[in-house]
């Protein structure tokens, strides 16, 4: 069964550091890198294997039929067989993680909740490459990953206050008391928090992401509209216009620079 979802909204606060909270950030963000590249290496190495298999080459010659039918609920379950013998799971991928890297020297540096989250994406790049969504996922390299996440608001990496703490790190944000924006996310429930690591004239500069559950703040100036708007995309000039109850009402051309 899914899980329920409910509407998100991230909410960006700017972090102030002091003392070794970079340098900390720094060792843990190339951490983190490492553990996903290794969590990518897996995924793959059991896809490979998976692709090998007879069994998997036996249940891609299953015919498709149309959704919901008895032909396509057995090619699925042919295929969910194989990817349970073979460990493509996301679950088996967590398993996975928490024995070679949570339990390890990585694990010294990232919690285990962080650690499931860079499983699970490493795991979704080589699903999606597994479905023919896009090509082969490639590997980061140094200094190329540049946000990491946590799984709750209460473990791991979570905002408290006015500060983000994490395995003994204290990172204080820059909140706006006036900010009606600020004001309005920090009082929505949230999910998790999301570090995000950006560079500005060659200094890293961190922030914090806090993923708010509910719609964001909408100022009144921003109104919101009635009726459909109609683009038509050119080299040059994107061209725009309004419909309302199935006519046009106003056209506009938008030179693009």
């Amino acid at each position: 069964m899914r899980r329920a979802t409910t509407e998100s909204f991230v909410c960006e606060l700017p972090l102030v550091l002091s003392g070794d909270d970079e340098r900390v950030l720094g060792v843990r963000f190339e951490m983190a890198r490492q553990a996903y590249n290794a969590c990518l290496s897996e995924s793959l190495r059991r896809l490979e294997l998976m692709r090998q298999s007879k069994d998997h080459q036996a249940a891609c010659k299953l015919p498709k039929g149309a959704k919901g039918s008895s032909a396509a609920q057995a090619r699925a379950c042919a295929f969910r067989a194989v990817n349970e013998r073979y460990g493509f799971r996301e679950y088996d991928l967590h398993a996975w993680a928490m024995e070679h890297i949570s339990h390890q020297w990585l694990g010294e540096h990232l919690d285990s909740l962080t650690v499931q989250k860079l499983a699970t994406r490493a795991f979704t790049a080589a699903q999606h490459y597994a479905f023919g969504r896009r090509g082969r996922p490639r590997f980061k390299s140094f200094n190329q990953l540049d946000s990491v996440e946590g799984k709750t608001r209460t473990s791991g990496i979570r905002f408290k206050g006015d500060q983000v703490e994490w395995l003994g790190l204290h990172l204080p944000a820059l909140v706006t008391p006036d900010d009606p924006v600020i004001a309005h996310g920090l009082n929505c429930q949230i999910k998790y928090t999301r570090l995000v690591r950006r560079r500005i004239k060659s200094r890293p500069r961190y922030y914090a992401q806090l993923v708010c559950e509910g719609k964001p703040y909408r100022k009144e100036k921003h109104t919101l509209g009635r009726g459909t708007i109609g683009l038509d995309p050119g080299p040059r000039v994107v061209g725009l216009a309004g419909l309302i109850d199935g006519q046009i009402e106003q056209t506009w051309g938008v030179q693009l620079t």
